[in-house]
């Protein structure tokens, strides 16, 4: 028996398992048994949280879609899995590391009942011949986004309405083998509606990676914060002040004491 626990973040839905009390290997049709919402538990995505594999990791996080497939991030997710484990005493409150597909992150307490999770600024899909294809298809602003795992993001006048399967269908071809996940948006000054079709999963209440790609967008055109809102709820993302480092040290075993560091601006 697979012990689990039902989580969700933002309305965007998780069952997480461990391998820390118990060895599991996972099997794509188990996963998608669970999935199934009338016939299992059913989830967007299910966490599985692992021994890490690197040495200055705490914990190795994976995500596998609803339809089996492993995705390589998940911002909404790190942060039920981050509280997860301290919920279940497998690290004292406070900083952990942890390793996922694609990034690695530093999640920490920020209350009580919140975590927080220190993620780099998303960077741009450089795929050239991807952009030009997409433009033919969407006469819409729209960038290509990557935070660990990729966004197609389209500005709309309006989302409510709006045929999302339709777009993703007619869309599909061009960018599921890259695993690119589509959301369209619409922007009202310092605010953003948003709606996200995941590869995988299909439509949900809330996509965290998906919000944070939205919200660097405008936050690197001058704006302070950015509150962005789906079906699941409101996300405010304020605009780092100043960069922050975290630096691990480690001391050789047959070296002098560590007395210091230096970090040299590159």
């Amino acid at each position: 028996m697979i012990k689990f626990e039902k989580w969700h973040g933002n309305g965007n839905d998780f069952v997480i398992i461990n391998s820390i009390e118990q060895k599991i290997k996972l099997k794509k049709s188990f996963i998608k048994d669970i999935a199934d919402r009338n016939k299992g538990v059913g989830f967007d995505q299910l966490i599985h949280v692992c021994l890490p594999t690197k040495d200055n990791k705490d914990f190795f996080v994976r995500f596998y879609n609803s339809d089996g497939s492993e995705a390589g991030m998940c911002l909404n997710g790190i942060r039920c899995a981050s509280k997860y484990v301290w919920k279940n005493a497998f690290a004292p409150l406070g900083n952990i590391r942890i390793q996922t597909k694609t990034r690695n992150l530093l999640c920490s307490t920020a209350s009580k009942n919140k975590a927080s999770v220190l993620v780099d600024y998303p960077s741009s899909i450089n795929e050239i011949d991807l952009y030009k294809k997409i433009k033919r298809k969407v006469n819409r602003e729209f960038f290509l986004s990557n935070i660990g795992n990729n966004h197609l993001c389209i500005k709309m006048n309006s989302i409510e309405k709006v045929d999302l399967i339709l777009i993703y269908q007619d869309l599909e071809k061009l960018i599921k083998k890259f695993d690119i996940n589509l959301s369209i948006f619409k922007k009202t000054k310092a605010s953003v509606d948003i709606r996200t079709y995941e590869n995988g999963v299909g439509e949900t209440l809330s996509c965290g990676s998906a919000s944070l790609s939205v919200a660097s967008h405008y936050l690197n055109k001058g704006f302070k914060s950015m509150k962005i809102s789906s079906m699941g709820g409101d996300l405010i993302l304020p605009k780092t002040k100043k960069p922050s480092f975290v630096v691990w040290a480690q001391k050789d075993k047959n070296g002098a004491p560590l007395q210091r560091i230096q970090i040299i601006k590159g």
